[in-house]
């Protein structure tokens, strides 16, 4: 079984029997799902992005690429997220 660190098809040899195809495009929605909300939160596509991707086993894996300055502005908007969420009580 792959995990995320398999992900990617240098990591792992094709099957014939696996349906790569079907996990890839669940992967492609989650993926278009994630880059509206990075865009919406003001991110630029070009520095950060979700990527669809498959693992072994044929399933969707969304990986994030970045470049460093994007991922750390990425950390603060999600710990700010998190903060909020806590004095929120939610």
């Amino acid at each position: 079984m792959g995990d995320l660190n398999d992900a990617g098809p240098d990591a792992w040899v094709w099957s014939v029997n696996v349906d790569y195809l079907s996990g890839w495009r669940q992967a492609r929605e989650s993926a278009d799902r994630l880059n509206g909300a990075l865009r919406a939160a003001g991110l630029d596509s070009s520095t950060v992005r979700a990527v669809p991707n498959v693992d072994a086993d044929g399933r969707g894996v969304v990986r994030l690429a970045a470049a460093l300055p994007a991922a750390e502005e990425l950390a603060d908007l999600l710990g700010q997220r998190s903060t909020n969420s806590r004095r929120q009580g939610t």
